[in-house]
């Protein structure tokens, strides 16, 4: 499985707020200018722990990996010219079914696809 951390956007992580004029600004009548701060909707700590519903379904991925694993399977996830690529590779890496992103979907929602 591979992971593009590329795509995390730093500056996000910030917004501009209205400062209020101080000193000759303010006596001179201007207007507010802007700044930039940090996002109040954002944590700034990671738990000790993930909460307990998450942990489970952590459980249940980890047990449908060991069992893909010990069929000789692997899934391969890859995003390719903006669209996410999925794979079904046997361990030395050779491609054996291209799933589709639908398919997938079905899948992670309890469907059995067609």
């Amino acid at each position: 499985m591979s992971f593009d951390l590329n795509g995390l956007d730093a500056v996000g992580a910030y917004r501009a707020v209205a400062r209020e004029p101080v000193g000759a600004a303010a006596a001179a009548g201007e207007t507010g200018r802007f700044a930039l701060s940090a996002r109040v909707d954002r944590a700034d700590t990671i738990p000790a722990s993930p909460p307990p519903e998450l942990r489970e379904e952590m459980l249940v991925a980890q047990q449908a990996f060991d069992e893909m694993r010990a069929r000789g399977r692997e899934l391969h996830f890859e995003m390719a010219e903006g669209r996410v690529r999925i794979e079904m590779r046997d361990l030395d890496g050779n491609v054996l079914k291209q799933i589709p992103v639908t398919e997938a979907f079905e899948i992670a929602s309890g469907r059995i696809p067609e």
